[in-house]
C-alpha cells in the first residue's frame, strides 16, 4: 500500500542558482502528524507551499494517494480540497462573518447542504472556544481568535492532508497548550494527516508522530520524538533539539543530555561559569579543565553555587550518543 503523500527528491530555488530545497524526500502515512522544525530559512514553509502548489518545484515529484500531482493544471481546486492549508496570515474574508467564512468552501465547492455545513461549523467553533463569535467579523477578533477560525475553516473541509504553518504561534502559552489538545483530538477524530511547522520544541514533541529536522534545505534527521531527542544522528540535531551537550573525546563527538549530567560526583573537574533558575528548572554550566563546557539541568530549587566555584561532574557512559559533524 503506497504512502498517502510521497515527496520525492524535490528541488526548489527562486533565482535559478541558490536552492531552497535540495532533494527533499519524505513519505507520510494516513493519520500521521509530521512536525517540521529547523532554523529560520531552512525551507520548512517553502516545502509546504510546494506541496500545496503555491510554489513551483524545479525537480522531483510529489504524489498523493499513489498518483503524481500535476501542478501545471490550471484548476487546482480539487487538489486543495484534499490538501488544505492554514496560513500564518489567516486569509479570512473580511466582509464575511466567522460562520460564513467557515461554511464557504463546503457549500460552494463541495456542495454540502447549508444547514449541515452550519451545524458542523458550529461544532468546530465550540471546540476552538469561539461559538459565541459565529456572527462576528474578522476585524472584531484578536489575532489568536482569527487563527483558531482559520484552523476550523481548514478542518471543516475534511482534507486528506492539512498543512499548518505555525498555527498556534499567535496564542499565549495557556491557550496554545489548550489548542494543542484540541488539534490532536480533531486530527485523531477525522483521521487527517498533518504536516505541521512550529518553532516551539515542546509543541513539536507533544504534537508529532514523527519529527523532521531540516537544515539548509535538506532533511537532517527524521524519527519519532523519542528517537530524535534520545539518539540524535548529528551534532546539529543534538544541539538544536533540546540543546544537548557536545563533548569531544579523542576524535569522536558525543551528545550528552544535560539532565544526565550529575553535579558533585564524577571524574571531570571544572569551574562553575553559569548558574540559573527559571520556571522550576535549574541549570549549571561548568568549564572543564580541558576547556570544554558542560551544562547540568534538573527540576527543583536553585543550587547554591557561585561563579568560580570548583566542582566535579559526571555522567553514565550509556548516556553518551556518538554523533556526526563538528562540535
Amino acid at each position: 500500500m503506497p504512502a498517502l503523500l510521497e515527496i520525492k527528491n524535490v528541488v526548489k530555488n527562486y533565482d535559478g542558482k541558490t536552492p531552497v530545497l535540495e532533494g527533499v524526500s519524505l513519505e507520510l502515512n494516513k493519520g500521521e502528524v509530521i512536525v517540521l522544525i529547523g532554523p529560520s530559512g531552512c525551507g520548512k514553509s517553502t516545502l509546504l507551499r510546494c506541496i500545496n502548489g503555491l510554489e513551483a518545484i524545479q525537480a522531483g515529484e510529489i504524489c498523493l494517494e499513489g498518483k503524481a500531482i500535476d501542478y501545471n493544471k490550471k484548476d487546482l481546486t480539487g487538489l486543495r480540497q484534499k490538501i488544505g492549508m492554514v496560513f500564518q496570515s489567516y486569509e479570512l474574508f473580511p466582509h464575511m462573518t466567522i460562520l460564513d467564512n467557515i461554511i464557504l468552501a463546503p457549500t460552494k465547492v463541495a456542495g454540502v447542504d447549508k444547514e449541515n455545513a452550519k451545524r458542523e461549523a458550529m461544532e468546530l467553533l465550540e471546540k476552538v472556544g469561539l461559538a459565541h463569535k459565529a456572527k462576528a467579523y474578522p476585524r472584531e477578533l484578536s489575532g489568536g481568535q482569527k487563527q483558531r477560525v482559520a484552523i476550523a475553516r481548514a478542518v471543516v473541509n475534511k482534507p486528506s492532508v492539512l498543512l499548518l504553518d505555525e498555527p498556534l504561534g499567535a496564542l499565549d502559552l495557556m491557550l496554545r497548550r489548550q489548542m494543542q489538545t484540541e488539534l490532536k483530538k480533531l486530527q485523531k477524530a477525522l483521521g487527517i494527516t498533518f504536516i505541521y511547522i512550529t518553532h516551539d520544541q515542546e509543541e513539536a514533541l507533544n504534537m508529532s508522530s514523527r519529527i523532521v529536522v531540516m537544515r539548509n534545505g535538506k532533511i537532517e534527521q527524521t524519527g519519532t520524538p523519542s528517537e530524535v531527542y534520545d539518539t540524535p544522528k548529528t551534532a546539529f540535531v543534538a544541539e538544536f533539539v533540546g540543546g544537548a551537550n557536545l563533548y569531544k573525546e579523542g576524535e569522536k563527538i558525543f551528545a550528552i543530555r544535560s539532565e544526565h549530567v550529575r553535579l558533585g560526583v564524577g571524574d571531570y573537574a571544572g569551574v562553575v561559569t553559569e548558574n540559573s533558575f527559571m520556571a522550576g528548572l535549574s541549570k549549571v554550566k561548568v568549564r572543564l579543565r580541558d576547556g570544554q563546557e558542560i551544562t547540568s539541568s534538573h527540576m527543583g530549587m536553585n543550587i547554591d553555587l557561585n561563579i568560580g566555584d570548583e566542582i566535579s561532574v559526571g555522567w553514565d557512559k550509556n548516556d553518551m550518543v556518538e554523533v556526526e559533524g563538528e562540535k
